[in-house]
């Protein structure tokens, strides 16, 4: 019931090629955490992070408990589309590379990230992150065989027909 954790880049991309799907772009995974690319702040909207809505450091970890909590057990802190846990519980790996200043001259449409690098990105904040780091824009990275608690889980993606 609860996400998937402290597993590294490398297994949650296999697991997502064996259930037949891959991690989602960084650019993917934004778009579908601002509700389909909507200016906002969180994917519930602006209204600031708390335990009211997503599982994170506010009156300690995991909002108390220490650990991660049941998915989805935060439903006003979901997307307009029913994504939930899109912010805090568990970081998510997707599959670009990092790349300082990558941004300033990708395309403007769909950016995959550079080609190669030394650390990954990871999106969302976990259950020890403050409500700075769940924002829908922060980036997160990390060597791809660093695994820990509260990084890293990941959320399978599917290309549409």
């Amino acid at each position: 019931k609860h996400p998937v954790n402290c597993v590294d880049w490398h297994r949650a991309k296999s697991y997502c090629e064996w259930a037949g799907g891959r991690l989602p772009t960084e650019a993917e995974w934004e778009y579908a955490a601002r509700s389909g690319g909507k200016a906002r702040k969180y994917p519930w909207g602006d209204e600031k992070a708390t335990c009211a809505r997503a599982v994170m450091k506010d009156g300690g970890w995991g909002c108390g408990k220490k650990r991660t909590w049941p998915v989805c057990s935060k439903a006003s802190g979901s997307t307009e589309q029913g994504l939930c846990d899109m912010a805090g519980n568990v970081w998510e790996c997707v599959s670009d590379w990092y790349g300082k200043g990558y941004y300033a001259m990708s395309p403007d449409r769909d950016p995959r990230g550079p080609r190669s690098g030394s650390s990954r990105v990871d999106r969302g904040g976990g259950f020890g992150s403050y409500a700075a780091y769940l924002r829908a824009a922060y980036r997160s990275v990390s060597p791809p065989v660093y695994a820990f608690y509260d990084l890293f889980g990941f959320r399978c993606a599917r290309s549409s027909p």
